[in-house]
């Protein structure tokens, strides 16, 4: 059953028998608009004929928060701290007052600069003495072993005239911070029979899964909170960044919300029922079903973090509810015709699909019993709420014709037209047609390929096809709608200078009638191969991919008033890349089974065309350097060139605003002897990788077998965001924030060679700005599996036709 909303948590994994990507456009294209973002076919397990199996599968793991970032302790903080407030009055005269938060012993040197002696955490950090400095490892503090469990019972039964297969799972996985889990309760059941003389065939498909998960995550609160503010007060109540600035307990966090579950219901199916009508025509007509409900009820506790942040005496209960419903009808004709040499077979159908989408969230103040068996929104009480709601729908119709034509498996042709139709676009561009075509030869198999049997296999391929895509685009973006908005449009329009306002509208989006389908148009040649009796197997792809009329959201200037931003068929966009794959099986004479196979590829991204009012959505200055020609994964900004290390590389620096001894010098790349953004930024780091590859083992030997794969990317630059937590100091919101012992290794007056800036409270050279300080190299090769399996001799299995 096609569907785009499938998520693969949805499926239980022992339920898959087999996963296929479709990576050319011929051989996606008859799966129409929803193929635009690639085809991936998951084929689940069925009951095989002659067996009755009943089968279980289990599995124990634990998975651990490993290479966590040395954040500094309590002591360290206090000597950034101070060297924060050293910096900033020897180099930019602030006079030099330090917190309160820690006790610092310091003295100045013969050159009256302030130097630190000794420094440890306040004894109190608030005024009632009831927060006491401390010295927290906050990821400590929230991060634990996690377990996971996984067991699966499938029953399965198959005969010439039916088959039957049902399972029952349950999955269960400890989250890694505290008070965070994710269950799945799983049922799958499959049917099929064959009717009046194996001329009518009928089934289903069901699986049914229910989740239930806890997925909050404060990881950033434990890595930024101040180590010197301790978990709870004397008290044994929350404490909070007394003195320091607005922060949040991650442990009361975590620890009040523990009880707020999430639930998923998940439902997809189907019904269908293929017919032989006479001498290899037949008719299938299938409906399938893809139903989503999501709900939660939460409460809100009332709050107090002692010398921080509160709820201020506020609790709330708030109910959310979603659910879709997607339904897909589809109803073929098939011929096939076998005579002699030629194979022939054709299909024609129409396929109605409809996405219905609605849900709800309000959320009430003032609960009096804290207790979510009896917190519902019915018995909240307080004035204040808030409400909303989501609707979507849009329909899918299509009419589709594909047949395939073999001469002696030799040459092989296929051909497919389809014309989609989508309500998400206006009634002038509605429909369109996508055709695919290609062809292949099994050179294999002549007669001149007789004398060279090391080849098992050889085969070319050629394939063109244009698929079509809304991918992205919102419902209702051909029209231009208005909306009430009380808080945003009420005016006292009849001059009351009380009382009720008459609310007015305001515009939500701004209309594009003229919306038409984003299509890609697709080459792709290659050629399959096997050697020395298929144990040595290959394939090699050239593909080049053209992209034209990309729906993308315009950006607009605040003058043109809210919703002014109107969907558009903007850029056009090239992609072309090669793929090899090869492999490798074989066993020796002692029973060892072996294999290995790797693929590697490459491709290159270039946007060929901008319109004017998009141009803004791509990296670039907005005027002459912008994207054209170029990847749009890609990093713009300023060239970072070292860190000021003398005052005299500070004199002889262009004109930058805030340079100073030990801050990021950028590089003048106009040479008019200014930095400035507008005329210094430029492209800094392609996303793109270079290469990709990975490569799988796998070895047997009588019941055991191992299988490792590994997985990697090379010549990529990737953003690393977590630099502007580990390399600069507080000079972005909240203040005070911890951060990783690397910034101590920043330019000092007595570690003048560092390539770190200086620790300092001033953003004077507006260090946050994008530039290739962030920018570093993203290559990697990673162990992502390792899996070792042992198989039970076959004299457990008892029963004629039975397998346990």
């Amino acid at each position: 059953m096609p569907t785009e909303n499938l998520n693969l948590r949805d499926i239980n994994a022992a339920d898959i028998e087999s996963m296929q990507v479709l990576k050319d456009a011929a051989s996606a294209s008859i799966y129409g608009a929803r193929a635009s973002g690639g085809v991936i076919l998951v084929q689940t397990k069925k009951a095989k004929t002659g067996q009755t199996k009943v089968e279980y599968s289990g599995s124990l793991a634990q998975s651990k928060v490993t290479q966590k970032p040395t954040l500094m302790n309590a002591e360290q903080y206090g000597t950034a701290m101070f060297r924060a407030y050293a910096y900033d009055e020897q180099v930019y005269g602030t006079p030099l007052n330090l917190p309160a938060t820690y006790d610092f012993t310091w003295h100045r040197d013969a050159d009256g600069r302030a130097v630190l002696d000794a420094v440890k955490p306040a004894e109190w950090l608030n005024a009632d003495k009831t927060v006491r400095g401390s010295n927290t490892n906050w990821l400590d503090e929230i991060l634990r072993p996690a377990t996971m469990t996984e067991h699966q019972v499938t029953v399965s039964k198959g005969t010439d005239k039916s088959k039957s297969l049902f399972s029952l799972g349950y999955f269960n996985n400890e989250g890694t911070q505290i008070h965070t889990f994710f269950r799945k309760y799983s049922i799958r059941s499959n049917t099929e029979y064959s009717l009046i003389n194996d001329r009518l065939k009928v089934g289903e498909n069901l699986a049914i899964s229910y989740l239930q998960y806890r997925d909050a995550n404060e990881l950033r609160w434990a890595l930024i909170n101040p180590p010197a503010v301790p978990v709870r007060d004397i008290n044994g109540g929350w404490a909070g960044a007394a003195g320091f600035d607005d922060f949040t307990n991650p442990v009361r966090v975590l620890t009040d919300n523990k009880d707020n579950t999430n639930h998923f219901v998940k439902i997809i199916g189907n019904v269908f029922a293929d017919l032989n009508i006479w001498k290899g025509i037949s008719a299938r007509t299938q409906f399938g079903i893809d139903y989503g409900n999501a709900y939660n009820r939460a409460l809100d506790k009332e709050w107090s973090e002692t010398g921080g942040r509160s709820s201020n005496g506020e609790n709330y209960v708030g109910n959310t509810q979603s659910h879709s419903l997607s339904y897909v009808w589809t109803n073929t004709l098939a011929y096939n015709l076998n005579k002699g040499k030629h194979s022939f077979n054709a299909v024609g159908g129409i396929e109605y699909t409809r996405f219905v989408q609605e849900g709800f969230s309000a959320r009430r103040e003032g609960v009096y019993l804290e207790d979510r068996d009896f917190a519902h929104l019915g018995i909240t009480t307080g004035d204040k709420y808030s409400l909303g709601s989501t609707a979507d729908e849009y329909v899918y119709y299509s009419l589709f014709a594909k047949a395939n034509y073999a001469f002696d498996q030799k040459y092989l042709l296929s051909a497919t037209l389809r014309r989609d139709g989508s309500s998400l676009f206006g009634v002038n561009h509605r429909y369109a047609v996508f055709p695919a075509f290609s062809a292949g030869w099994r050179i294999s198999q002549e007669k001149f390929m007789e004398n060279l049997s090391f080849i098992s296999d050889l085969k070319i391929r050629a394939s063109w096809g244009a698929n079509g895509s809304v991918q992205g685009l919102p419902r209702g973006y051909t029209s231009t709608p208005f909306t009430t908005d009380y808080f945003g449009t009420s005016y006292p329009i009849m001059g009351n200078e009380t009382g009720p306002l008459l609310s007015g509208y305001r515009r939500t989006w701004l209309g594009n009638p003229d919306l038409r389908w984003e299509t890609t148009k697709q080459t792709d040649l290659g050629i399959d191969f096997s050697l020395f009796n298929y144990r040595l197997n290959g394939s090699f792809d050239y593909y080049f991919k053209k992209t034209t009329d990309i729906l993308v959201q315009t950006p607009y200037i605040a003058a043109m008033g809210e919703g002014g931003e109107p969907w558009i068929n903007g850029a056009a966009m090239n992609n072309k890349g090669i793929e090899f794959e090869l492999g490798y099986k074989d066993k020796t004479t002692y029973g060892l089974q072996y294999g290995v196979s790797a693929n590697i590829g490459t491709y290159k991204t270039r946007i060929i065309s901008i319109p004017e009012n998009v141009i803004n959505k791509y990296p670039g200055n907005g005027k002459e350097d912008n994207v054209v020609g170029k990847s749009p994964n890609i990093l713009y900004g300023l060239v970072a060139d070292g860190i000021f290390k003398t005052q005299e590389e500070v004199d002889n620096h262009a004109e930058q605003t805030g340079k100073a001894i030990g801050r990021i010098r950028y590089k003048d790349l106009d040479g008019n002897g200014k930095i400035e953004e507008l005329n210094d930024r430029t492209y800094i780091g392609v996303l793109d990788p270079k290469l990709f590859g990975g490569i799988t083992f796998d070895l047997g030997y009588h019941n055991f077998d191992l299988n490792v794969f590994f997985q990697g990317v090379f010549g990529n630059k990737v953003l690393n965001a977590w630099k502007y937590e580990s390399d600069l100091w507080n000079i972005s919101v909240p203040a005070h924030k911890n951060h990783p012992t690397r910034i101590l290794g920043g330019w000092y007056f007595d570690n003048t060679n560092s390539d770190i800036p200086a620790i300092s409270n001033s953003n004077q050279n507006a260090e946050l700005r994008m530039s290739s300080y962030f920018v570093e190299d993203g290559s990697y090769l990673k162990l992502r599996n390792i899996e070792l399996g042992y198989t039970l001799p076959k004299k457990y299995q008892r029963g004629q036709g039975c397998n346990t």
